[in-house]
């Protein structure tokens, strides 16, 4: 099995058996920014034990989709716009707690940024 985690700062990549502890602590540190990828013939870790799974929640609006997503890779409101093309802060905001409607040009923004389906972001 070989584990990845890529961070700002840190890198680190374990291959081999992999002690079950280990694993678990890699999880709680990293969450979704661990990498599992297992070599031929090594039995595949279950999906559903996954943290995006366990955190993912089902039903929400679209800009509470933009916090989750905004939330999970640790990004303020204003770096998060400045990586859109200089999206102010306020609008940013205003669009996670809808008060601003995020149009379809963003929604296509946002789905490439972040590497999900554009509909989550449109209501």
């Amino acid at each position: 099995m070989l584990a990845r985690v890529r961070t700002n700062r840190i890198y680190v990549e374990i291959r081999g058996m992999i002690p079950g502890t280990l694993l678990q602590c890699l999880r709680d540190t990293f969450g979704r920014r661990l990498i599992l990828k297992c070599e031929w013939g090594e039995r595949l870790p279950n999906v559903l034990d996954a943290p995006l799974y366990e955190r993912e929640p089902g039903k929400m609006s679209p800009g509470a989709w933009l916090r989750y997503f905004r939330q999970d890779r640790g990004l303020s409101q204003a770096k998060l716009g400045h990586e859109l093309g200089g999206v102010s802060r306020q609008n940013v905001s205003h669009m996670e707690y809808g008060r601003r409607q995020i149009s379809r040009r963003m929604a296509l923004k946002l789905s490439r940024y972040f590497g999900v389906r554009a509909d989550k972001f449109i209501g």
